[in-house]
C-alpha cells in the first residue's frame, strides 16, 4: 500500500494508483453492492487504491443505519481493511453537512479537497460511484 503516516495532514504527500470516489448515498439497490465488490476487487488483486467517501457518499459512514430491504454497510465497510483496502478516507468539507459534528469511524481518515484535488490528479485511474 502507498500510504504514508501523513498523507492526511500535507496536499500531495502521497498518490494511489486507483482512486475511487464514492458522491452517491448508500443504500442504491444493487449499486452499493457494485462499489463494495469493486473496491474488494481492488484489494485482492493487490492494486494500490484509495476510497474517498465525498458529498452524498459520507452517508455510508452514518451512524445506526438501518436499512430494510438490505445488508448493513457498516458491517462491509468494517471488513475493508481486511481485504486490503485500508486507504480509506472522508471528504472533510462535506462533514458537517452529511454526518453532523463527528465521524464515529476509526478506520476511515478525513481529507481535505486541496488533498483530494492532489490525488485526482496524480491518479492513473478514477473510479466514480
Amino acid at each position: 500500500m502507498n500510504m504514508s503516516a501523513n498523507s492526511t495532514t500535507e496536499p500531495g504527500s502521497d498518490h494511489f494508483d486507483t482512486l475511487v470516489l464514492i458522491t452517491r448515498p448508500p443504500y442504491q439497490g444493487r449499486q452499493s453492492e457494485e462499489v463494495l465488490e469493486a473496491v474488494m476487487s481492488l484489494a485482492l488483486f493487490d492494486r494500490d487504491h484509495a476510497v474517498v467517501f465525498f458529498d452524498q457518499g459520507l452517508g455510508w459512514l452514518a451512524d445506526n443505519q438501518a436499512p430494510v430491504d438490505s445488508k448493513n454497510l457498516n458491517k462491509q465497510l468494517s471488513a475493508l481493511p481486511l481485504y486490503g483496502s485500508e486507504a480509506l478516507f472522508y471528504c472533510a468539507a462535506h462533514q458537517h453537512r452529511v454526518l453532523g459534528q463527528e465521524v464515529h469511524r476509526n478506520d476511515i481518515q478525513a481529507c481535505s479537497l486541496g488533498q483530494l484535488a492532489y490525488w485526482l490528479r496524480h491518479a492513473r485511474y478514477v473510479e466514480v460511484f
